[in-house]
Protein backbone atom coordinates (compact mmCIF):
# COMPACT_ATOMS: atom_id res chain seq x y z
CA UNK A 1 0.00 0.00 0.00
CA UNK A 2 1.25 3.06 -0.96
CA UNK A 3 0.41 6.56 1.22
CA UNK A 4 0.70 10.18 1.25
CA UNK A 5 -0.62 13.13 2.75
CA UNK A 6 -0.27 17.05 1.70
CA UNK A 7 -1.40 19.95 4.18
CA UNK A 8 -1.94 23.57 4.42
CA UNK A 9 -2.53 26.34 6.21
CA UNK A 10 -4.91 29.20 6.71
CA UNK A 11 -5.47 31.75 9.05
CA UNK A 12 -9.20 31.71 10.14
CA UNK A 13 -11.92 32.77 12.77
CA UNK A 14 -15.14 31.10 14.20
CA UNK A 15 -18.06 30.24 16.48
CA UNK A 16 -18.78 27.35 17.99
CA UNK A 17 -22.85 27.43 18.04
CA UNK A 18 -23.40 27.22 22.22
CA UNK A 19 -20.24 26.20 23.40
CA UNK A 20 -19.93 25.88 26.86
CA UNK A 21 -16.85 27.22 27.34
CA UNK A 22 -14.48 29.94 25.44
CA UNK A 23 -15.22 28.83 22.35
CA UNK A 24 -18.83 30.66 22.05
CA UNK A 25 -16.47 33.58 21.13
CA UNK A 26 -15.64 34.62 18.35
CA UNK A 27 -11.90 33.54 17.90
CA UNK A 28 -9.00 32.55 14.95
CA UNK A 29 -6.56 29.97 14.88
CA UNK A 30 -3.85 28.97 12.49
CA UNK A 31 -5.61 25.91 11.25
CA UNK A 32 -3.42 23.28 9.29
CA UNK A 33 -5.63 21.13 6.88
CA UNK A 34 -4.16 17.51 5.65
CA UNK A 35 -5.56 14.84 3.48
CA UNK A 36 -4.34 11.71 3.62
CA UNK A 37 -4.13 9.72 0.08
CA UNK A 38 -3.44 5.75 -0.29
CA UNK A 39 -3.14 3.21 -3.64
CA UNK A 40 -1.95 -0.43 -3.82
CA UNK A 41 -1.11 0.24 -7.23
CA UNK A 42 0.56 3.72 -8.91
CA UNK A 43 -0.24 5.96 -11.98
CA UNK A 44 1.48 5.56 -15.23
CA UNK A 45 4.15 8.35 -13.69
CA UNK A 46 4.59 6.50 -10.41
CA UNK A 47 2.38 8.63 -7.97
CA UNK A 48 -0.55 7.79 -5.83
CA UNK A 49 -1.51 10.81 -6.64
CA UNK A 50 0.68 14.18 -7.93
CA UNK A 51 1.09 16.27 -4.30
CA UNK A 52 0.63 19.34 -6.73
CA UNK A 53 -2.75 17.76 -7.96
CA UNK A 54 -3.97 17.21 -4.24
CA UNK A 55 -2.79 20.85 -3.65
CA UNK A 56 -4.27 22.20 -6.71
CA UNK A 57 -7.90 20.45 -6.71
CA UNK A 58 -8.50 19.94 -2.43
CA UNK A 59 -6.23 22.10 -0.32
CA UNK A 60 -6.46 25.17 -2.40
CA UNK A 61 -9.37 25.58 -3.00
CA UNK A 62 -9.74 25.15 0.67
CA UNK A 63 -7.49 27.94 1.20
CA UNK A 64 -9.50 30.56 -1.06
CA UNK A 65 -12.51 29.74 0.59
CA UNK A 66 -11.36 29.83 4.57
CA UNK A 67 -8.21 32.14 4.62
CA UNK A 68 -8.92 35.04 6.20
CA UNK A 69 -12.50 34.50 7.02
CA UNK A 70 -14.72 33.79 9.82
CA UNK A 71 -16.48 30.08 9.55
CA UNK A 72 -20.09 30.38 11.11
CA UNK A 73 -23.04 27.49 10.92
CA UNK A 74 -25.58 28.15 8.79
CA UNK A 75 -28.24 28.90 11.70
CA UNK A 76 -25.79 31.17 13.28
CA UNK A 77 -25.47 33.05 9.66
CA UNK A 78 -29.30 33.40 9.56
CA UNK A 79 -29.43 35.08 12.60
CA UNK A 80 -26.68 37.42 12.89
CA UNK A 81 -26.39 38.03 9.18
CA UNK A 82 -27.67 41.79 9.44
CA UNK A 83 -25.37 42.61 12.51
CA UNK A 84 -22.46 41.21 10.59
CA UNK A 85 -22.77 43.47 7.97
CA UNK A 86 -23.27 46.24 9.98
CA UNK A 87 -19.73 44.90 11.71
CA UNK A 88 -18.45 44.29 8.06
CA UNK A 89 -19.13 47.76 7.01
CA UNK A 90 -17.94 48.95 10.04
CA UNK A 91 -14.56 47.09 10.05
CA UNK A 92 -14.27 47.94 6.09
CA UNK A 93 -14.71 51.56 6.26
CA UNK A 94 -11.47 51.67 8.16
CA UNK A 95 -9.73 52.10 4.88
CA UNK A 96 -11.63 55.11 4.13
CA UNK A 97 -10.22 56.74 7.60
CA UNK A 98 -7.01 55.31 6.97
CA UNK A 99 -6.45 55.58 3.08
CA UNK A 100 -8.52 58.64 2.23
CA UNK A 101 -10.94 56.08 -0.32
CA UNK A 102 -12.06 52.66 -0.46
CA UNK A 103 -9.75 50.21 -1.54
CA UNK A 104 -10.84 47.46 -4.52
CA UNK A 105 -11.71 44.48 -2.72
CA UNK A 106 -12.39 40.89 -4.33
CA UNK A 107 -15.44 39.23 -3.43
CA UNK A 108 -15.30 35.58 -5.23
CA UNK A 109 -17.97 33.58 -5.14
CA UNK A 110 -17.29 30.25 -3.81
CA UNK A 111 -19.30 27.33 -2.85
CA UNK A 112 -17.10 23.60 -1.58
CA UNK A 113 -18.55 20.72 -0.33
CA UNK A 114 -21.88 22.22 0.69
CA UNK A 115 -19.30 25.64 2.31
CA UNK A 116 -20.12 28.95 1.00
CA UNK A 117 -18.97 32.00 1.03
CA UNK A 118 -20.99 35.47 2.09
CA UNK A 119 -20.06 38.95 2.30
CA UNK A 120 -22.05 40.90 4.72
CA UNK A 121 -20.70 44.46 4.69
CA UNK A 122 -18.21 42.98 2.57
CA UNK A 123 -16.75 40.99 5.58
CA UNK A 124 -15.61 37.90 4.41
CA UNK A 125 -18.26 35.16 5.81
CA UNK A 126 -17.52 31.31 5.11
CA UNK A 127 -21.28 29.90 6.20
CA UNK A 128 -21.15 25.96 6.59
CA UNK A 129 -24.29 23.87 6.61
CA UNK A 130 -22.98 22.43 10.47
CA UNK A 131 -21.59 24.40 12.92
CA UNK A 132 -18.08 24.77 12.15
CA UNK A 133 -16.10 22.61 14.99
CA UNK A 134 -12.54 20.91 13.92
CA UNK A 135 -14.49 17.67 13.62
CA UNK A 136 -16.78 18.71 11.14
CA UNK A 137 -14.63 20.40 9.29
CA UNK A 138 -12.07 17.30 9.11
CA UNK A 139 -15.32 15.07 7.89
CA UNK A 140 -16.13 18.06 5.42
CA UNK A 141 -12.30 18.04 4.32
CA UNK A 142 -12.56 14.52 4.10
CA UNK A 143 -16.05 14.78 1.85
CA UNK A 144 -14.60 17.46 -0.81
CA UNK A 145 -10.98 15.45 -1.27
CA UNK A 146 -13.37 11.47 -1.86
CA UNK A 147 -15.32 13.88 -4.67
CA UNK A 148 -12.30 15.50 -6.13
CA UNK A 149 -9.30 13.04 -6.53
CA UNK A 150 -10.67 9.36 -5.31
CA UNK A 151 -10.97 6.95 -8.27
CA UNK A 152 -11.19 3.48 -8.55
CA UNK A 153 -7.54 2.97 -7.39
CA UNK A 154 -7.17 5.89 -5.14
CA UNK A 155 -8.96 6.21 -1.53
CA UNK A 156 -8.98 8.74 0.57
CA UNK A 157 -7.71 7.37 4.27
CA UNK A 158 -8.11 10.34 6.74
CA UNK A 159 -8.59 14.02 6.94
CA UNK A 160 -7.16 15.63 9.66
CA UNK A 161 -7.59 19.41 10.95
CA UNK A 162 -4.77 20.75 13.41
CA UNK A 163 -7.17 23.79 14.99
CA UNK A 164 -4.02 24.68 17.44
CA UNK A 165 -0.34 23.89 16.64
CA UNK A 166 1.56 25.80 19.32
CA UNK A 167 2.12 25.42 22.13
CA UNK A 168 0.58 21.85 22.01
CA UNK A 169 -1.37 20.36 18.74
CA UNK A 170 -5.16 20.16 19.11
CA UNK A 171 -6.39 17.57 16.16
CA UNK A 172 -9.83 16.57 14.67
CA UNK A 173 -9.77 13.39 12.21
CA UNK A 174 -12.20 11.85 10.24
CA UNK A 175 -11.70 8.50 8.51
CA UNK A 176 -14.93 5.61 6.85
CA UNK A 177 -12.93 2.86 8.72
Amino acid sequence: MYRIQKSIDVSMAHHVRGHTGPCINVHGHTWKLEVGLSAKTLDTQGFVVDFAELRTEVLMPCFRLLDHALAVGAETYAETEEALARLGESLIHSRVLIHGHELASSQPKLILNGAQLHYPGNMKVCVFPFNPTSERLAEWLYGLAEQTVANDRVRVDVARVYETLHPVESVAEFDRR
